[in-house]
Formats: structure tokens, C-alpha cells, sequence
């Protein structure tokens, strides 16, 4: 079997983080098999249309790597893969399901329809369809059509059977029609629902695999229905679980909060967010947490995804980011960090152009293990990219340090610009700092933390920041002698 698989959003928002993983697990099964990923547009929906969705989801997908074999913007497209331009295969189908009594033209208005709704509700009973025209003769449907009268098209339910299907995660299925509501098909503006064009599609498309979230699985009897109607093989369906927040609530479809390209603003790696969202739900079946893409593919198992819904943590997902910058290439995250910056940060990447780029990439290879995300990288920066700020008094004085007045500051900071002076080229590495500095303070019989305390502040003019030998290593040496030099005109 050629597995298919594919992600069919509506255009209605940004992409859902939710909406991620299912990208994600539909992209991992089908590349394990060695079958094709495809996009398809579902936008037959015209009230909740929003006309930017589907360009910023290709992005998004693009930036986190996810891109379809198949889909709206490949250039070998087979099909058209905006359902909106589909309409005329949809009749055809709606035209087969009436000729062969599996559905049937419903005229009710949309205010007989809601006040049904409302009596039903004050009974406490399901709001469902009473099939009022379920069981109109031809000739009231033949003259209803030619008075021009608004319809919609209904699927035809079956009474009282049960509807069987296997789902790889929730196993078998079992529904009896009694709860299924005669679904509407094909709307009066003349765009089916969701449900008849999903079931059109997969099956025009070769779809094998449907993998979608767990609230479609209520639906999943409707399309069983229609693909009997037709006498179609029914795909194989996996419905995985929600997605929550820590407080179990699932995840709002409208907030900010669950948009995929806040992340991507706030910079999270796309191996970070790829990694962490594959875990929400999918167990490995191993103690290890971090995987490569290549990885990924090799280890998914839809049988071993969850049948409870995974809570969204921001906290683990600051920990698999952070573990990332500490242990991938600087040169490989500088590189990903500037292109970040021209499109979301450009002022910064103006002050960064202003200076040495090994200058920059020491302070970012120094602070890549201290921050959680890039967007905190600005504010660890300040006293990297500004020299008109100098420190308080009360900052380099110390009382637990021993360093109780201004004249002990200056003393120690003499005794680093004198090691400084000595050097003027800059240092190699840290420990060579170390080992001048360490020697340098022995022979005055002082305490490292004496003469470093103060350093680090003359440095970084900060209350908290990388170490003195740190700083001046990053700095180096002609920047560290003008800031201890300025210190101590201000002393």
C-alpha cells in the first residue's frame, strides 16, 4: 500500500499548536512508510474564512520544516487543493447520494430550524433534525425546486444500526444511528459542509491514513455512512488526543497563546518545537527525550500515541530549547539568530551590523547556555552593546566581600588594569585569563572574589551577569581597560 496521508486545515486563523502535532504525526507516519504528505484546503466554510490563513500556515509549516509533497503551492500540482474549487466534483457526488436515496433536499429555514433547536433545548433533549422533509414525495420535491425555494442536501441516516469502524489509537468504535443527526451535505450557497467534501476528497486523493484530532471522531460515523453510500473503501483512522493546559482546559482556538508563530517570535528552535510537540501524546518507548527529524521518523508508532489528552507545558518546552542552544553549533545558531532578528528585530540587527562579528558571536557562544529562547537574548545583552551607562557605587560595594569604600574599589581595579595593560592583545581563551588573573592576585596575598567582584561590575554595570574573567574574555582587552578606565573616573 502507497500510505497517503494529509493535513486539511480551514482557513479560519494563525495554525494552532494543536494543529502542529497533527501536522507532525501525519508527516512522521507517512515519511516512515516511505508514502507522501499532502495539504489540502478545506474553505468551503465562507463565513469563517480569513483570506491570509493558508499563506501564513505554508510559511509556518515551511519554517518548522514540515512541507507537503503535495499541496497548494507545489508546482506539479495534480488537482486543485482549495475545496472552493471543487464545487462541480462535489454535485456530482451530491447528485449520486439523492439518485440513490442516500440523501434527500431539506427546504427548512434557517428560523424553523432555530426555533427547533431552542424547543429542543428547553426539553433537555439532543438538538437534532426532526426530518420534516426527510419524507417529502417527488412531486412536493420536483415543485418546491421549480417554485425556486432555498434547500440544503441531508445524509439520509440509516435507522437504528451500528456504525463499526477501527481506530489504531481509540481501537474499535462502536455508534448506533439513533445518536447521529441527519447531516447537512451541501449547503444553500451551493458549498457542501465539511463533511461530504472531506469524504470526497480523501477518497479522490488516495488518502490511506486520516490522523486528525479526537473531537472529529463524533463525525467519523457520518463519513462511514457516506463511503458505504458509495461503496468506497473507508480510510484508516487514528483520532489522537487533545491537546490541554496545565490546568486541563483544553487549548483555546483564539488566543495568541496557541499560535505556532508566537513561538517562532519568541524564537524557539524549530528542533525544539518539533521535538517537544512530538512527545505530547507519542511515547518512544525509550528514556531518551531529544530526537533529530531523521530520528523521529524512524521511532513514530501511532500505537503508541495516547488515548488521554497531553498537556501544552511552556516550561518543557523552555527546557528542550534550552538544551538545544547549549549543544548545538554557535555558528549554525548565530546564523539562525540573525535571520531572526531581520524579521522580527531589525533595530537590533542594526546595533549587532555596528560591530565586530566575532565580537558578537563570543557574547552569543556566552550566553547561549543562560537564556531559554532568543527574545531573552536582547536583555542579557544591554551592557555588551552600550558603553555610556557606568555602575553605582552601591553596586561595586560589597559589604560581605569585604570591600566596604570606594578607595578599596579603585585599589582592586587598579590591579586589573595593570594585568590588563600588561597583555594589550587579547586573550585566547578563558582559562588563559584565569591563570593571568589567578597568579596576578596571589602575589597581592588577596582573595580572587576581591579584586573579581568589582571588575565584573566596572564590566558589565549590572547587578547580575557573566563572571569578570567571562566578560573580559568577550569584551576583550582594549574594550575591558576603557570601562574599568571610565569606573574609576567616576570614583
Amino acid at each position: 500500500m502507497n500510505i497517503i496521508t494529509r493535513f486539511a486545515p480551514s482557513p479560519t486563523w494563525y495554525l494552532h499548536i494543536g494543529s502542529l502535532r497533527t501536522v507532525l504525526y501525519n508527516y512522521l507516519f507517512a515519511k516512515k512508510h516511505n508514502g507522501k504528505f499532502m495539504l489540502r484546503v478545506e474553505d468551503t466554510d465562507r463565513t469563517r474564512l480569513v483570506e491570509w490563513s493558508i499563506e501564513n500556515m505554508i510559511k509556518v509549516l515551511a519554517s518548522v520544516w514540515l512541507i507537503p509533497d503535495e499541496g497548494p503551492n507545489n508546482p506539479w500540482k495534480k488537482w486543485p487543493y482549495y475545496q472552493s474549487e471543487r464545487l462541480e466534483i462535489y454535485k456530482k457526488y451530491i447528485t449520486e447520494l439523492i439518485e440513490k436515496d442516500k440523501a434527500y433536499y431539506c427546504f427548512c429555514s434557517s428560523e424553523r430550524l432555530t426555533k427547533l433547536r431552542e424547543e429542543q433545548t428547553s426539553l433537555k433533549l439532543a438538538t437534532k433534525y426532526d426530518q420534516k422533509c426527510r419524507f417529502l414525495s417527488d412531486e412536493e420535491i420536483i415543485e418546491k425546486l421549480e417554485a425556486g425555494e432555498n434547500y440544503t442536501v441531508r445524509l439520509k441516516v440509516p435507522k437504528l444500526q451500528d456504525i463499526v469502524f477501527e481506530d489504531i489509537i481509540k481501537w474499535k468504535v462502536t455508534v448506533n444511528t439513533k445518536d447521529i443527526d441527519d447531516q447537512v451535505l451541501l449547503k444553500t450557497d451551493g458549498f457542501p459542509t465539511y463533511h461530504l467534501a472531506n469524504v470526497v476528497d480523501d477518497y479522490l486523493m488516495w488518502i490511506t491514513h486520516v490522523i486528525r484530532w479526537d473531537e472529529w471522531t463524533p463525525s467519523t460515523p457520518k463519513h462511514i455512512i457516506m463511503y458505504d453510500a458509495f461503496w468506497w473503501k473507508a480510510p484508516v483512522f487514528a483520532h489522537i488526543p487533545l491537546l490541554l493546559w496545565n490546568d486541563k482546559k483544553k487549548l483555546s482556538k483564539r488566543t495568541w497563546d496557541v499560535a505556532v508563530e508566537k513561538y517562532l517570535e519568541k524564537w524557539y528552535l524549530t528542533e525544539s518545537i518539533i521535538n517537544y510537540i512530538s512527545l505530547l501524546g507519542w511515547n518512544p518507548k525509550t528514556t531518551e527525550e531529544f530526537f533529530t527529524m531523521k530520528e523521529l521518523i524512524e521511532k513514530f508508532d501511532l500505537n503508541n500515541v495516547h488515548k488521554s489528552g497531553a498537556v501544552f507545558d511552556i516550561d518543557r518546552l523552555d527546557f528542550f530549547n534550552s538544551n538545544y542552544l547549549k549543544k548545538l553549533d554557535t555558528n549554525y545558531l548565530y546564523d539562525k539568530f540573525i535571520s531572526y532578528l531581520k524579521k522580527f528585530d531589525n533595530e537590533f540587527y542594526e546595533v549587532l551590523n555596528e560591530n565586530d562579528i566575532d565580537y558578537n558571536k563570543n557574547i552569543f557562544n556566552e550566553l547561549k547556555s543562560r537564556i531559554k529562547n532568543f527574545s531573552e537574548y536582547k536583555s542579557f545583552t544591554t551592557f555588551f552593546y552600550n558603553d555610556s551607562n557606568i555602575p553605582w557605587n552601591d553596586l561595586l560595594i560589597n559589604q560581605k566581600m569585604k570591600i566596604t569604600d570606594s578607595e578599596i574599589v579603585k585599589k582592586w581595579l587598579n590591579i586589573a588594569l595593570s594585568i590588563l595593560n600588561e597583555k594589550k592583545s587579547n586573550f585566547e581563551s578563558i582559562e588563559e585569563i584565569k591563570n593571568v588573573f589567578i597568579v596576578k592576585i596571589k602575589e597581592f596575598e588577596m582573595k580572587n572574589w576581591q579584586v573579581l567582584w568589582p571588575v565584573r561590575c566596572a564590566l558589565s554595570w549590572e547587578q547580575f551577569s557573566p563572571w569578570a574573567l567571562e566578560l573580559i574574555y568577550i569584551l576583550w582587552v582594549k574594550k575591558s581597560i576603557h570601562r574599568i578606565e571610565k569606573t574609576l573616573k567616576t570614583l
